[in-house]
């Protein structure tokens, strides 16, 4: 039987597909919350298009972002010509062509005619579009299209005449090494994320967003949403009962056990604080580190299941931390306590896209300290709270809604008419953060 929610997902996807192939719209943006099936959509219009004799490019920001897509289709979709457009110094992870992916250094030397798609990064894509002659594509397709610069896709958006943007606008936004203060007041911000810039400058373009996210637990969406995408409406597609956790062994009281024994109950983003202390500078705590072992190592000893699903080992439980020198520690807890390489400890930029059953994320505010642009930096904390499938512990510090509280911001530090993205930080942290305490979700250790 479909649910409401499946149904809807699916009409979403016919209205992408009929916008694309049969209206032949020139720009089409799929705003997607976290763990829609963002690159199942793109493998559909990939493979509908090709059948229907188009010739489509598919472009990525990381080329291990376009591994994985090769990956996926090929696996997929038997049968369709699929062709990796390469710089000089990169090879095919070698699964890609046992799998039939055809590498190409050169636009020349891709297959002239016929149906097909290619599939390279953004970068490469830039530098060949010289090489591409008029008519050689019929759709561009941007996977992750807000980790991507307006400068950057609009300098490929002549190859083809129409184009498909999807990807997660509570993201990360896209990194530019320089200063861009200077650019938030011109007519064009081309430093912006790519969807969001068309959007400013074109309001009437396609805009069609998935309706709900396969990764996260309806309790997780009631506390992301509002705070990170208000201007996006989602739910889970979970169904009742399928993203339960249980423990083999009882807990004995202790508050990492409360912790777990929230999680079991169905608080699926809870939080253990230490108490506040004044920090001594540097982005290491050396306590939280350890804290962040002692829960990973306490809920593998209550050998967790994921009910209906499997037993559960380390490899699915995930770390995040937003500082690498910090995840280092945590990285060294764990393994004093015999646990090493098969739980994946790293930050949020690389955690984008990958997800875990169970998730520890380290609070990126340090009470006691002055909050900074990095500190508030709404897409940090989104992609942080939005890899679980069934739940996340926050480690931080007891006061993080008194530092909120305090924190003075510069409202005059921006030029006229820039986007303010440390106050909308400010704002998703204190909302999220006082529905935590409300809902009585955070444990003082």
């Amino acid at each position: 039987m479909i649910t409401v929610v499946e149904r809807h997902s699916r009409e979403a996807s016919e209205r992408i597909l009929d916008a694309v192939l049969r209206r032949g719209a020139p720009l089409v943006i799929v705003p997607s919350p976290p763990g829609a099936g963002k690159t199942t959509l793109v493998e559909t219009v990939v493979a509908a298009a090709v059948h229907f004799g188009l010739r489509v490019i598919v472009i990525a920001p990381r080329a291990e972002q376009t591994y994985d897509f090769m990956r996926r289709l090929a696996g997929g979709y038997a049968g369709i010509r699929i062709e990796a457009l390469l710089a000089t110094e990169r090879e095919l992870p070698v699964d890609l062509p046992a799998a039939g992916v055809r590498q190409c250094r050169r636009v020349r030397d891709l297959a002239s005619n016929g149906p097909g798609v290619v599939v390279c990064t953004v970068d490469k894509l830039a530098t060949a579009v010289p090489d591409v002659p008029a008519g050689f594509f019929d759709v561009l397709i941007c996977d992750e299209a807000w980790q991507v610069t307006a400068k950057d896709l609009l300098l490929c958006s002549g190859v083809a005449p129409q184009a498909l943007l999807v990807g997660d606008p509570g993201q990360l936004p896209p990194l530019v090494r320089s200063d861009t203060g200077r650019l938030e007041s011109r007519a064009h911000r081309v430093h912006w994320p790519a969807p969001k810039e068309l959007l400013r400058r074109h309001p009437t373009a396609t805009v069609i967003p998935l309706p709900a996210t396969r990764r996260l637990p309806q309790d997780s969406v009631d506390l992301v949403q509002p705070a990170f995408y208000p201007d996006l409406h989602f739910v889970s597609a979970a169904t009742a009962g399928s993203r339960e956790l249980r423990f083999g062994a009882s807990g004995l009281g202790t508050p990492i056990d409360r912790v777990l024994d929230k999680l079991e109950a169905g608080d699926t983003i809870v939080g253990a604080l230490l108490p506040q202390r004044r920090h001594p500078g540097g982005e290491v705590d050396e306590e939280l580190a350890e804290l962040a072992a002692k829960i990973a190592h306490r809920a593998l000893e209550r050998r967790p299941t994921w009910v209906n699903e499997r037993a559960m080992s380390a490899e699915d439980i995930g770390c995040v931390d937003p500082h690498r020198d910090s995840g280092t520690a945590t990285r060294r807890a764990l393994s004093n306590r015999g646990i090493s390489d098969e739980m994946m400890v790293s930050t949020p930029e690389i955690w984008q896209g990958l997800q875990r059953p169970l998730m520890i994320a380290r609070h990126p505010i340090l009470p006691g300290r002055r909050l900074t642009g990095f500190d508030l930096e709404p897409g940090r904390w989104c992609v942080m709270l939005s890899r679980h499938q069934i739940g996340c512990v926050i480690v931080g510090r007891d006061g993080v809604g008194d530092a909120l509280e305090r924190h003075q911001h510069d409202c005059a530090a921006r030029p006229a008419e820039a986007e303010d993205a440390e106050w909308n930080g400010w704002r998703a942290h204190d909302r999220l953060w006082a529905t935590l305490e409300a809902q009585d979700r955070l444990v003082r250790l």
